[in-house]
């Protein structure tokens, strides 16, 4: 039998990595302390969820998985047997998949209210790395890469270095004694200790939950694909089938121009947190008092968003099709179907449909089926001032050139959809308010004024709620000023939000509404939606279940469109 001291010699024999003084009693202890330090780091790989919100070292809590890697350690030492180098390669690979999807469950789960699936959300990835382009100074990005490079390396060295150290340390029949105990021990205390009853997704018993049966969701989602893609193109089907079979002429519009403006994160928080309700207040107010001055008359409502706290183009995709487009796959198999969008229906009905688009930034062939006839990208508008954190442009700006460019030179009645940026996260940096829209031009002005900047930092979005809710102020103002000077004919006018914004700005309210507000010169225009249970002004009250975004379509194509008539009936005898 080995002697404790033998052991320790050959712990300390080069190449085991277990630098160890056997003549000290510290020099005896100091292969367990390494082995538990070593320990604590593989537990937090697999256990943490961070960005998303955790009690505080929980992670330290045993793994189920690591567990069970060490108790497979403890048998190939007894067995005298090691362990291939290339299997403990899979073992970091293995722990690299799951601390991956840890980390994007995190970011899904706070920011987005869902979890994250590497079959649809991988390829958003390089998504993120251009959000912290677009929204970090150079220097700060810079490092970040430079941050992110350091511990992807340090993860499969420190990975390895672990796995290969425990190894070593359990080949040893006392080792493996000492390992039960601890695992003993912080089962108890974890049992004893106990935890909130919304962490419950978090442990098994007394141990960290498992990473497998995630990773098992992960591989029942791709032998499922077939069919969500099949369900998904079902749905387009009977959407198409329905709007087929029903008016679509928009004749009731009488040619009015129609102006469908999205505002970014505009939530319904905006309407309920009660420092938002303070802040915009007076902005609604005067809203409401000079359009209403200007003839316009106004009702509101709330429409229930198929995406939480980001993820736009699937709200944008919703109301333009009326088909609920919820994740990124569904999403691709609409695009891939390519359904009868809005501006098609505009454009049977002779109107001249354009796309306000300042936040596209490279081309978009996949958007090609919405079939705008004229599309304003990043590129097309001419703008030569700065960015503002994630927009690419003020959208006074934006509102400004489309004045210019499409409402002056009018001919034809106009469907034009605005996506309005200024208001998308981070909301670090906003622009001013100009009052003298002449002075515009092509934004060039706009480097000579001050930008007001706010320290919100990624992830942390706890000191966003001011900053996004001055977002929201300011895209009413400019709206209220573009309505009341540039939109004088007796256009319908329907503004309204794609999403909530991030938990941490909404109050962490569950809700997926969006304000969605109607005006008009011509009040006839608004009685389809107060019949609807729109309310007047621009405080909606909305009563029992939201509408989805998904009902605006065929229920503004019905409430504007006359019956068709019926086929007339060939003589008899032919």
């Amino acid at each position: 039998m080995k002697t404790a001291d033998t052991v320790n010699a050959k712990l300390a024999a080069p190449g085991s990595e277990l630098p160890v003084r056997p003549d000290s009693a510290f020099g005896r202890a100091r292969p367990t302390l390494v082995f538990i330090a070593l320990w604590l780091l593989l537990d937090t790989l697999s256990n943490a969820r961070y960005p998303a919100e955790e009690p505080a070292f929980w992670y330290l809590i045993p793994s189920t998985d690591v567990i069970v890697i060490f108790l497979c350690f403890v048998l190939l030492g007894q067995l005298e047997w090691r362990l291939p180098q290339g299997v403990r390669w899979l073992l970091v690979v293995w722990l690299f998949v799951v601390r991956f999807v840890r980390f994007g469950d995190g970011i899904q789960l706070r920011f987005y209210a869902q979890p994250f699936n590497l079959y649809t959300d991988l390829k958003l990835v390089p998504e993120l790395g251009r959000f912290a382009y677009s929204t970090l100074k150079w220097w700060q990005f810079g490092s970040l890469v430079l941050a992110s490079s350091a511990l992807l390396l340090g993860f499969f060295w420190g990975s390895n270095t672990a796995l290969r150290y425990a190894e070593r340390y359990l080949r040893d029949a006392k080792h493996s004694y000492v390992f039960g105990s601890l695992v003993l021990s912080a089962f108890a205390l974890t049992l004893l200790v106990g935890h909130a009853p919304q962490n419950d997704a978090l442990y098994r018993s007394g141990f960290a939950a498992s990473a497998m049966p995630r990773l098992g969701h992960e591989l029942r989602f791709l032998f499922q694909i077939y069919w969500r893609k099949a369900d998904q193109a079902r749905a387009i089907a009977r959407t198409a089938e329905r709007l087929a079979s029903e008016p679509t002429d928009l004749a009731k519009l009488g040619g009015k121009s129609v102006h469908l403006i999205l505002i970014e994160s505009y939530g319904q928080a905006v309407m309920e947190r009660p420092q938002f309700v303070a802040a915009m207040r007076g902005t609604f107010d005067s809203f409401e008092s000079e359009l209403g001055a200007r003839g316009y008359s106004m009702v509101s409502n709330v429409l229930d968003s198929p995406t939480y706290g980001g993820h736009s183009w699937l709200a944008h995709a919703t109301l333009d099709t009326g088909i609920r487009t919820e994740n990124q796959l569904e999403y691709e198999v609409v695009c891939a179907e390519k359904p009868k969008a809005i501006a098609q229906f505009f454009h049977d009905a002779g109107y001249r449909t354009v796309l306000a688009g300042p936040g596209t930034t490279r081309p978009w062939p996949k958007g090609d089926f919405l079939a705008f006839e004229h599309k304003y990208y990043l590129w097309n508008f001419e703008y030569a001032g700065p960015s503002y954190a994630w927009a690419t442009m003020p959208d006074q700006y934006v509102l400004d050139f489309i004045a210019r460019r499409e409402l002056a030179a009018a001919h034809d009645p106009l469907f034009i959809q605005y996506i309005l940026v200024s208001s998308h996260a981070p909301w670090s940096d906003l622009p001013p308010v100009i009052d003298d829209w002449s002075k515009i031009e092509n934004g060039a002005v706009y480097r000579t004024l001050e930008t007001r900047h706010f320290p919100v930092v990624w992830p942390n979005f706890a000191q966003a709620s001011e900053p996004y809710i001055e977002s929201i102020r300011y895209d009413f103002q400019v709206l209220q000023r573009y309505l009341a000077d540039f939109v004088k004919d007796d256009s319908l006018v329907i503004i309204l939000g794609d999403h909530q914004p991030v938990a941490d700005v909404n109050g962490h309210s569950p809700s997926h509404g969006v304000p969605v507000h109607v005006l008009s010169r011509a009040p006839a225009l608004l009685e389809p939606f107060a019949a609807r249970g729109y309310t007047k002004g621009m405080r909606p009250h909305p009563t029992g279940k939201r509408p989805g975004l998904e009902t605006f379509l065929p229920d503004f194509l019905a409430d504007f469109s006359l019956a068709k008539r019926p086929a007339p009936r060939k003589p008899a005898g032919h």
